[in-house]
């Protein structure tokens, strides 16, 4: 099933219970409706109608360029990103389809970036490999001419015992035809949930998956990390971000995923903005 989701979505997941503990928190910052939570190790943590998730810099950032879609936005044009994945990107244990993790990010993004327009193109497909979404990158994603591909692949490989160096070519592959396309990918790595550590190469496909975007300067959003961190930090406990199988994600840690990503994106637009702020700011002066 593919969902297109062009206008924004409203409202945010069911508040956990209160017996929440929100640590490191030192203030609050109102910014066009959304809250950022500034703590004290410099994370920001975004927030709307829902308990804030936070993460350090290192892991929400966009660690390689994405020239086309800071272009995109830097031009004010409408920008059109697709979420390429298996089940974690279709919405599997999200209640509905405005709680699954692309829509997340669209509403997130409209909030925090309200004077550009974002086109969010869910084509996620529960099961598949990257084989799988090879075979159907040229008609569901290239087709869809993207600014951005927010490509989340590698846990049913992993899961299925994949031979590793198969899926690293797949995937070097399928970044081959984004980029001769003309368009920006972020990988997106594995979720985090009670079971994985008794998958064989889970974490070496994660690895793996970093190795894959250093060598292809792709960015690549640690997904288990985040979620590794929302644990380890006391934010929520591991039921709280997962579906009932323990396996899938909720509707509550796709909201923390789509609006960290988002706030992801935002940084990466402020950081590339900033030089041509500062010449025009010299040539006044002058």
């Amino acid at each position: 099933m593919a969902w297109s989701l062009a206008a924004d979505v409203s409202g945010a997941p069911a508040r956990p219970d209160d017996k929440r503990r929100w640590r490191g928190a030192t203030g609050w910052l109102a910014v066009a409706g959304v809250f950022l939570m500034v703590t004290a190790g410099g994370a920001s943590t975004v927030a709307a109608s829902t308990p804030p998730c936070s993460a350090p810099a290192g892991i929400a950032r966009l660690g390689a360029p994405t020239p086309i879609l800071v272009k995109a936005l830097k031009d004010g044009g409408a920008v059109r990103i697709v979420a390429f994945g298996s089940s974690s990107t279709e919405g599997a244990g999200a209640s509905a389809r405005d709680r699954t993790y692309p829509a997340r990010l669209g509403a997130a993004l409209r909030r925090m970036l309200p004077e550009h327009t974002f086109q969010i193109v869910n084509r996620g497909r529960g099961g598949e490999l990257a084989s799988d979404m090879l075979a159907r990158m040229e008609r569901d994603v290239i087709g869809e001419a993207p600014t951005l591909v927010i490509w989340q692949t590698g846990v049913n490989d992993a899961i299925r015992g994949i031979d590793m160096e198969t899926f690293r070519a797949q995937v070097e592959d399928g970044l081959e035809r984004l980029k001769a396309a003309g368009i920006d990918v972020v990988l997106l790595d594995h979720q985090y949930y009670p079971r994985a550590e008794a998958v064989k190469d889970y974490r070496a496909y994660l690895a793996l998956m970093r190795r894959i975007g250093a060598a292809h300067n792709v960015p690549v959003f640690q997904r288990y990390q985040l979620m590794t961190h929302l644990v380890k930090s006391g934010q929520f406990e591991i039921d709280d971000l997962l579906a009932p199988d323990r396996f899938h994600q909720n509707d509550l840690s796709y909201h923390c995923l789509g609006a960290i990503l988002a706030e992801a994106i935002r940084v990466r637009l402020d950081r590339a903005s900033a030089p041509a702020l500062l010449e025009t700011t010299d040539a006044r002066g002058q």
